[in-house]
């Protein structure tokens, strides 16, 4: 399967999908993803370029593995819910967790990227594909139509807009869906505008950035009144001994701890 239609931001798509397939086979795997090998071994790519990628390797598998169970948890309370997975690129969440029987599933993204999509994990009934931008508030009625809890799920995605785009697409929600939960990643807020030095990100084609983060997460409940901080993770505390020793040493001290962590957030719009 052909990759070269594919502009930069949709292309780090790429670097999650070697991240999981890789991490599949560990021995101590931080997350297991069939789907994930099945389709690198049958895409045209280099992913040599990311050989060297270690630590972003490990956090794309933290990160998903966490979004999974907050996921599984949301389904265990709202087993009828809607759930939108924005910026799906080739990311088999739904089949990850066992294609769960939720009243109806969508995963969205750009039309190149669901064309790649498409070829490897066909729609089912309850499993549907949106081809647009996660800023067209097309999808947000499509979800409202059922009348159903809502959870959105956003990885990987957030840290390549502006901060502008960002605080507009929340206060949309706000306003648009009236309730959800939603679950997404924020990017280390050290490595704000450092994307030419990523171990990943640096290797793709084209100008994606690192454009957005927040140091203090409660500062987004200042966007809307509707926006509530539920919970946040600081990924070093869930890498189970993979991480090399100085980093896990240097995690101890509070200013490195606050600023080079990636975490996993959970919103509750209500």
């Amino acid at each position: 399967m052909e990759t070269k239609q594919l502009s930069s931001i949709p292309e780090t798509m790429l670097i999650t999908l070697w991240a999981k397939a890789t991490e599949t086979d560990k021995h101590d795997a931080l997350l297991h993803d069939e789907m994930a090998k099945k389709i690198i071994g049958n895409i045209d790519y280099d992913f040599t370029k990311f050989k060297h990628g270690k630590l972003s390797q490990i956090g794309c598998c933290i990160r998903a593995n966490l979004i999974d169970e907050e996921a599984k948890n949301f389904l265990d309370k709202h087993p009828d819910a809607v759930v939108i997975q924005l910026g799906a690129g080739l990311d088999a969440r739904y089949q990850r967790m066992g294609c769960p029987q939720v009243t109806q599933w969508f995963d969205l993204d750009l039309e190149e990227a669901i064309n790649i999509r498409e070829h490897f994990m066909p729609e089912t009934e309850k499993n549907r594909y949106l081809k647009m931008s996660m800023f067209d508030t097309e999808w947000i009625e499509k979800v409202k139509a059922y009348h159903r809890p809502v959870l959105i799920i956003i990885e990987g995605v957030l840290m390549y807009f502006k901060p502008e785009q960002v605080k507009s697409f929340f206060q949309t929600i706000c306003e648009q869906l009236g309730e959800a939960t939603v679950l997404f990643d924020m990017l280390a807020f050290f490595a704000l505008k450092h994307s030419k030095q990523h171990d990943t990100v640096s290797k793709i084609n084209g100008n994606a950035q690192f454009l957005w983060s927040e140091l203090n997460t409660k500062t987004m409940e200042t966007w809307h009144n509707k926006l509530h901080i539920a919970h946040e993770y600081y990924m070093s505390d869930y890498e189970q001994g993979r991480f090399p020793l100085i980093l896990r040493l240097l995690y101890k001290l509070p200013y490195f701890y606050k600023r080079f962590n990636q975490r996993i957030v959970r919103i509750d719009i209500k």
